[in-house]
């Protein structure tokens, strides 16, 4: 199970390999990426110190094949222009 000491490593781990990346990030990735961050602690009995740099990468991957930046843009441009209707 995931204690608090190990926690605070996987968050560090993240930040360091991700950096700026995470910023900016919609709900759906933010909670795509946790999954997938989630899946590779289990995969390492929940030590963070054994959670490579490669796997971290590999989460961020597959957040973005499940949520591209592009299709992210174009639901905020279609949103926004809904918004813009329907004050009109």
């Amino acid at each position: 199970m995931l204690d608090e000491t190990q926690l605070e490593i996987m968050s560090s781990k993240v930040a360091e390999v991700l950096g700026q990346r995470t910023r900016g990030l919609s709900a759906g990735q933010k909670r795509s990426l946790e999954h997938a961050l989630v899946e590779v602690l289990e995969d390492n009995n929940f030590k963070a110190d054994k959670v490579t740099s490669e796997e971290i990468e590999g989460a961020y991957s597959v957040m973005e094949a499940f949520y591209p930046a592009d299709s992210l843009e174009l639901s905020e441009r279609y949103q926004a222009l809904q918004t813009l209707n329907a004050e009109r």
